[in-house]
This record gives C-alpha cells, structure tokens and sequence, in this order.
C-alpha cells in the first residue's frame, strides 16, 4: 500500500508530466469505485485541462482547468502509469484518462479504490478528504506542531499517528521502523510519554521517511513511468522481519504483535511497554 514517500514521488512525476494537458475522454470501467454516475463524470471533465496535482494524506488531488477536482486513492494498492501513446497503455485498468495529445494515464486497483469527481466549492466539506490532517513532509510539519499535537493526548501512539485525522499518510509499512528507532513501543500511551520520547519519535518520522524518499521509495509499487523503488526488504531494521531474527540493536529476537486490527514487529528489550 502507498504511503506518503510513494504518494509524494507519483504526485510530482504527475504534476510535472500532466500540467497543462487537455482531457479528450474519460474510460470507467468499475462504477462502485466513483462518486457520481460514469455519464456525469465524462461531461464534467471533457476538454479541461490538468491545473496541478498535489496530494492530501494518500489521496491524489488532480485540479482541473474548469474548478473540477479529481480525487484518486489508491486503496491496498494500486497501478498509476502513464503511456505516451494508446498502443501503449496498459491492458487491464479501472480509469484510463486519455488526453488530446494522445498521451494518457491508467489506474488499476490491486484491491479497491476510488476515483472521486468534485467541485472547488464542495472540496472543503469532501467526507472522504476534509478530516485529513498534515503530513510530515509539510514545512509546517516542525518539533513545535508535533509537540502541540500530542500535547493532552492519552491514547496508544501508533493508534494515534495511524489515524489519519492526527497525522496524514503514515501507514503501517514505515511505522514499524519509526517506533523501533524511537524506542517505543506500540501500545505505549502518549501520556507516559516524556519530552525526550517525544524528540526522538520526531526525528525518528522524518529520518524513516526521508530516508525512503531518498533511495526511490518502496520498491514493490511502482511510480508513474513503471519503475520500482529502491527502499526494499532489506532496509527494514524491524518491520517484516522473520519471528527470531535478531534486533540489528541488541540482538534479541524480533517479535510479532498483535495491535488492533494491525500487526507490529517490535524488539522486545528496545521497545518496553
């Protein structure tokens, strides 16, 4: 599943190959994946032209010419490439967005997805977009908001930033290697939580992230032009790692838990509870 460093790197290869675009036709193929009916989402989009692409959370946000908004999640997982020519399109898809030129884009869900069409003026109150809060690569994302966020809060940390209300486009991937590097455990309560743990939860966001970000993303999806990323197994210290391998800190084995609807790998001796 695409989280915000996979999220981050397909918005700005959209936003640089897109802008300035006209959409000559839209193909939906899976009507439970949309907002409104199939025949009012063509009319709506035909002859605008891609204003920008941007993101909120791990949503993608295509701004048209004409104040339409294309709203893209991609679920569990999804394909979103881009093809220079119909010949060279991809075969099997749910939305294909060909524009005048002759150019276009594909999405195919691995799982479920959803392509949302609405208006500026109903943007704001969008269920599925308004709630989303800021993400860590935002400028405003600093020490001083973090410390603010969590300030008075009492429930577990990685219930807390997995909510994306209080910190968008962090999923479970990443958040094994964040807590890990912070010396925190999971289920730890943000109200025991001292200003020291707090810092290193910080740094630990932006590092793991970053980090990703750095080397091409998660190598298992792949950005606009079909490439993978470089982030593999093998740059996890913690996360997806085989009951009993060895913490790559003290040695100890790694272990599986189960937190709510989501399991953590975690080091029993670095990440006390």
């Amino acid at each position: 599943m695409a989280e915000l460093p996979e999220i981050t790197k397909i918005v700005t290869q959209m936003n640089d190959t897109l802008a300035g675009k006209t959409i000559a036709t839209v193909t939906l193929l899976q009507e439970k994946c949309l907002n409104i009916p199939i025949d009012e989402f063509k009319k709506r989009t035909k002859g605008a032209s891609i204003a920008s692409v941007t993101h909120k959370g791990k949503w993608i946000i295509t701004q048209l010419s004409n104040d339409e908004y294309i709203l893209l999640s991609l679920g569990m997982g999804a394909d979103v490439l881009y093809f220079e020519d119909e010949a060279k399109e991809q075969e099997k898809y749910q939305v294909k967005i060909l524009f005048t030129d002759g150019s276009g884009y594909t999405a195919r869900f691995w799982w479920f997805g959803n392509v949302f069409l609405t208006h500026k003026k109903d943007l704001a109150d969008e269920p599925k977009t308004k709630d989303i809060a800021m993400d860590p690569f935002d400028k405003n994302f600093t020490p001083e908001y973090f410390n603010t966020l969590l300030a008075g809060k009492r429930t577990q940390i990685k219930s807390f930033l997995m909510n994306q209300k209080n910190v968008g486009g962090i999923g479970n991937m990443y958040m094994h290697d964040i807590l890990w590097q912070a010396g925190l455990h999971p289920k730890r309560k943000i109200s025991d939580m001292h200003q020291a743990d707090i810092d290193r939860l910080y740094n630990s966001i932006q590092e793991i992230l970053n980090y990703s970000r750095s080397i091409g993303t998660c190598n298992y999806e792949k950005d606009f032009f079909g490439k993978e990323g470089g982030f593999g197994m093998e740059h996890f210290n913690v996360g997806y790692k085989d009951n009993n391998e060895p913490c790559p800190n003290c040695t100890e084995p790694i272990q599986t838990i189960k937190t709510g609807s989501t399991s953590s790998y975690i080091c029993p001796t670095c990440q006390k509870l």
